[in-house]
């Protein structure tokens, strides 16, 4: 059974001319995409709805591209923008004839691709309302409600928009239906744009007995690229949101969509500055303590003049930047440092790592960038300095490591503070003969866990222990192993006495081979 695409396209007045020529032209290039795919044995149904002056199913779902390009030249351009009617009459045709596949034991549902080159009206020409009942068109395709109309399933749609068009209004759309938003500024793009929906099924063939590989988008950017077209950050984003939609994996798609380290989909915008520059309280703050006197690093741009900063203590907090003719905050040339094996933040600089594949994506070897977000999956985005892209990396994710922390970031610990009355020590609880052994961390890492715990008590830091990543987690008071997903508990103890003398002897010859400290079994008395 093939997949179904109903190309939904805006064939008002203003198409007409050259702009319905370029749209005849990418979409038939896009049919012979389809064709080529068909050849490999997956085929897709393709139905044409168009709205303008006439709002009509030109041709149903159909695999005979002889059929679909006859309607497509058959098109013509007029009347106003009736986006509602054109989205509902796509309803109907996947409620009609429409229907979930299966690709290798993944399901994929049908998708619209929807293009417009200005803003919908309706009967009364009026937009704004109009603008209102395209939003509810787009509600129905969307996980809420799609069950409620007759639809098979979630129905992602990709939106790609060209001249006049709103911009908010498309982006909204793709946000309801887990789908995609792109604009295009010429021909070459627009028929970009229509292959890359056919590469993104030929990804989906090829991956889809691995999981991991249909949910990484840099090996779905990869991919694209392999094939010869170029993707942006936001692009390949959008594309991963849309598949994984398809595959009935909204919570993935809602993720991917919304991923902080998200994000290499995070949109600038040029009059702020760039994502990760560091910056500290302005000429008019009114926040008092916030920031706790401290640096923070831009990690989004948000809309109405304001930006997002995470502060090197960790809150996280939108400031304005043009908002109500306000600036809370000044850049600031002050590089985050890092404690000798502390984990990797928001705000330090990178470089290529021992796993880079990315070819010249920073600008060449050499080039740094500054991490704008990390997750605990193993990820960071990174703004690279020289060109500007933004990207997400591995850091840990499948023990890989695209990027590294520059080296002059990191500094010794400073010397701990004496203790009055007790003395602190970090250990962490091994197993042998059956029997919980409480080991102790050596010296660097008693000063590095220290003083990472005395900044934030609740929090996770990664720390390198024989070349290899732990997730400390002081909440929990455990550690991970990044790679193996092995968690051991950890504690923090004061002792007055170390009991010594109620030692066994086999107690005392239990000796680390690491690092040489001797096993503490127990801290109290027999």
């Amino acid at each position: 059974m093939p997949l179904d695409t109903v190309l939904c396209l805006d064939t008002s007045g203003s198409m007409a001319g050259r702009g319905m020529r370029e749209l005849v032209a990418a979409v038939e290039n896009f049919l012979e995409g389809v064709e080529e795919t068909a050849k490999g044995g997956l085929k897709e149904n393709i139905a044409v709805v168009e709205f303008g002056k006439r709002e009509r199913v030109v041709q149903s779902l159909t695999n005979d591209y002889g059929k679909v390009r006859n309607a497509i030249r058959s098109l013509e351009a007029g009347g106003r923008t009736p986006m509602f009617n054109g989205l509902m009459l796509s309803l109907k045709e996947i409620v009609a004839n429409g229907g979930v596949v299966s690709v290798i034991g993944r399901k994929l549902s049908p998708r619209i691709i929807l293009m417009t080159d200005g803003v919908p009206t309706n009967d009364d020409g009026e937009s704004d309302d109009a603008k209102a009942q395209v939003l509810v068109a787009a509600a129905s395709f969307g996980p809420k409600l799609w069950s409620s109309v007759g639809l098979p399933h979630p129905i992602p749609i990709a939106c790609v928009g060209c001249g006049d068009c709103s911009p908010d209004l498309l982006d909204a759309i793709a946000e309801i239906t887990n789908g995609m938003f792109v604009i295009v500024d010429n021909i070459s793009e627009l028929s970009s744009f229509f292959k890359k929906q056919v590469l993104l099924i030929k990804f989906a063939a090829q991956f889809a007995g691995d999981m991991e590989k249909l949910n990484d988008a840099l090996v779905l950017r990869q991919f694209i690229e392999d094939m010869g077209e170029d993707v942006g950050d936001d692009e390949v984003q959008g594309l991963l949101r849309l598949l994984l939609t398809m595959m009935g994996l909204e919570a993935a798609a809602s993720l991917a969509a919304h991923a902080a380290a998200g994000s290499s989909s995070a949109e600038e915008t040029y009059s702020y500055p760039p994502l990760g520059s560091r910056v500290r309280r302005g000429r008019d703050w009114k926040w008092g303590p916030q920031d706790k006197g401290d640096v923070g690093t831009i990690v989004s741009h948000e809309k109405g003049g304001c930006i997002r900063v995470e502060w090197d203590h960790g809150a996280s907090n939108g400031y304005r930047w043009g908002a109500e003719n306000a600036r809370d905050l000044k850049v600031v040339n002050e590089p985050r440092k890092l404690l000798v094996g502390g984990s990797i933040k928001v705000g330090v600089e990178v470089k290529r790592g021992k796993d880079w594949k990315w070819n010249d994506q920073d600008g060449g070897s050499g080039n740094n960038g500054v991490v704008y977000g990390t997750d605990e999956k193993g990820w960071v985005s990174v703004r690279w300095k020289k060109n500007g892209k933004t990207n997400n990396y591995r850091y840990g994710k499948e023990g890989c490591f695209d990027v590294e922390v520059v080296p002059s970031v990191f500094e010794k610990p400073a010397a701990p503070r004496k203790q009055t009355g007790s003395h602190m020590c970090w250990q962490w609880k091994d197993k042998i003969d059956e029997k919980d052994l409480w080991r102790l961390f050596n010296e660097d890492l008693q000063k590095t866990i220290e003083a990472a715990y005395s900044k934030d008590t609740k929090g996770t830091q990664k720390v390198q222990i024989n070349n290899t990543s732990y997730d400390v987690n002081f909440k929990k008071m455990e550690q991970k192993n990044v790679s193996s997903n092995n968690v051991r508990s950890i504690r923090r103890k004061g002792k007055t006495k170390w009991y010594m003398q109620s030692l066994s002897l086999f107690d005392l010859l239990c000796i680390d081979c690491n690092y040489m400290y001797m096993y503490i079994v127990r801290t109290e008395p027999r």
